[in-house]
Parts: structure tokens; C-alpha cells; sequence
């Protein structure tokens, strides 16, 4: 596509900063904690449901960004509630010209998948506490680390992925297959679209299961 075509696309879309799929979070201004203020709780407490139907509604919801990984479903053991959790596979952020995928928020994030090489993950948590559910939503995202810049010569034989700095892990999630990827900290406003469809998904099927069980 040409610079000019493609430069006059992201100018529109940064304009519109509009999908009927996403779920406005107040023009994602943010204050102190980088959060709006009116931005869903992170975790959100949604009512006590049944176990099976909260896991299946936060599921459904997470396949539609990303391909799940794992999934550990809420159990019942010795009386007590475990906790839930869903981690996915990494994928390859959505750019202008998918606007059928809701990975990358319109706006700025949709724009930097278009001009750079982006992905992201998510991790889930559902965890049952006294008459409710908490459920922990955080995105992460990474950027490409070529081995050499494209179309050049540069050679690669210096690069090194290994990392001396003592972190988490398991946070960072340094493993084989993510090596030449750079965290990039979390995608605050996919958390928020998320949290945003989860709870009216859950509130609509509690409204819709009172309605049913009156005459």
C-alpha cells in the first residue's frame, strides 16, 4: 500500500477511533493511576452465578481476542471453591485493514499493530469470594525484536536474547518459544473492553434466567 494511501487510513481512523463491537471506556483519558476516571475495577466483582455459567461467559469472551491456552474451570473440593483461570496463546496484534478482529483497540493500539509488529496475550483469573466473583483480566503486549533491521545487510550474529536482570518469570513469560519479543507492560484498554463485555454478559444472562423462572 502506498505511504500516502496508508498514512491518509490511520489519519481516519485515529479521527473515528470507533468499532460498534468495542465497548467505550470515556475517550481513555487518563488521570494518576493511567486510568480513566470512570474505568471498570481491575478485578471486577460480578454476583455470585452459578460456577459453570461465569466460566463459560468469561471464556466465550476471551476466544473472541485470543485462542485459549489453558483453561482450569472452577471446582468444588472439600467444600470450598477453587479459583478459575484462563491463560492464551500469543497473537499477532490486528491491524486497519482486519477491522473484523477486536485484539487491538481502535485508535492508537490498532495503529501501532498497522505500522510495527505487536502481540499479545492474556492471563484470566476467576476467583470466588463470599457472595461474589472476582475476575482478574490482564493483557500483555510485546514488540518484535528483529534480529537485524529488513531488507539489510546488517549482520545478526551479535544479537543476544538472554537477560540478566532478576524478574519474574513467570510474569514475563522468558521462554523459548517468546524469545525476540519486548514486554511492552500490560494493554489497559483491551482490560477494560473485556471486563466491560464480561460484565454485561453476565448481568444479561442473570436478568434473563429471572425472567425465566416466573410464570
Amino acid at each position: 500500500m502506498p505511504r500516502l494511501l496508508l498514512t491518509i487510513v490511520i489519519a481516519l481512523l485515529l479521527v473515528t477511533g470507533a468499532s460498534c463491537r468495542h465497548v467505550s471506556v470515556g475517550g481513555w483519558k487518563p488521570v494518576g493511576n493511567g486510568l480513566p476516571p470512570n474505568a471498570i475495577p481491575n478485578p471486577l466483582a460480578v454476583p455470585f452465578v452459578p460456577r459453570e455459567f461465569v466460566m463459560d461467559e468469561v471464556s466465550d469472551e476471551i476466544d473472541d481476542y485470543f485462542r485459549i491456552l489453558r483453561e482450569q474451570r472452577i471446582r468444588l473440593t472439600d467444600n470450598i471453591l477453587t479459583e478459575g483461570w484462563i491463560d492464551t496463546e500469543p497473537r499477532i496484534g490486528s491491524t486497519i485493514l482486519e477491522p473484523w478482529r477486536f485484539d487491538s483497540t481502535p485508535g492508537f493500539e490498532r495503529a501501532h499493530a498497522t505500522l510495527q509488529t505487536v502481540r499479545r496475550w492474556a492471563r484470566v483469573r476467576v476467583i470466588p469470594r463470599g457472595n461474589q466473583y472476582l475476575i482478574d483480566v490482564k493483557v500483555y503486549k510485546e514488540l518484535e525484536d528483529l534480529e537485524e533491521p529488513e531488507h539489510s545487510t546488517v549482520t545478526a550474529g551479535n544479537l543476544r536474547h538472554d537477560n540478566s536482570l532478576d524478574i519474574d518469570l513467570d510474569e514475563a513469560r522468558l521462554t523459548v518459544a517468546n524469545r525476540g519479543w519486548i514486554p511492552m507492560g500490560r494493554d489497559i484498554p483491551l482490560e477494560q473492553t473485556i471486563l466491560a463485555r464480561i460484565q454485561e454478559r453476565i448481568y444479561q444472562g442473570r436478568k434473563a434466567n429471572a425472567e425465566g423462572s416466573h410464570p
